[in-house]
């Protein structure tokens, strides 16, 4: 990211994650992270476990953006891995400092529909956050 988030912005950031992670059925945690793999909110109390997982989602969304960009598919919206312990969404957060990555973990209790439309929302509020006076 070119401009940095202020402190508030990102205890803003940690407020949305929380509030994503009590209010939609299935979410285990959700982390932000930038576009170099740092963790920049995670509802995950182990920073570690957050880092890996900031990491683990800013290549996956960088390999998915080369992937939709080689086969002329445009840009990704969103990854979706699914398996057998449950759901996981990555989606773009798209701020004018630079893009930022939504990771959402769930469990097999989550709907889809219903997790894509909280994602989505959660993004909306993420760059109002950013966007918003600090």
């Amino acid at each position: 990211m070119t401009n940095p988030l202020s402190l508030i912005t990102i205890a803003k950031f940690a407020d949305l994650l929380a509030r994503l992670q009590r209010e939609t059925p299935g979410v285990l945690n959700a982390t932000l992270a930038s576009a170099d793999g740092l963790t920049v909110a995670s509802t995950l109390r182990v920073s570690q476990e957050a880092d890996r997982v900031a990491a683990m989602s800013s290549s996956l969304a960088g390999l998915a953006s080369a992937l939709t960009r080689e086969t002329g598919h445009g840009s990704p919206r969103r990854l979706i891995l699914e398996s057998d312990q449950g759901l996981i969404v990555a989606l773009q957060v798209p701020l004018p400092g630079g893009d930022l990555v939504l990771a959402v973990i769930a469990s097999t209790e989550a709907v889809l529909g219903q997790l894509l439309w909280a994602c989505r929302h959660a993004v909306a509020q993420l760059g109002d956050a950013a966007a918003a006076p600090a």
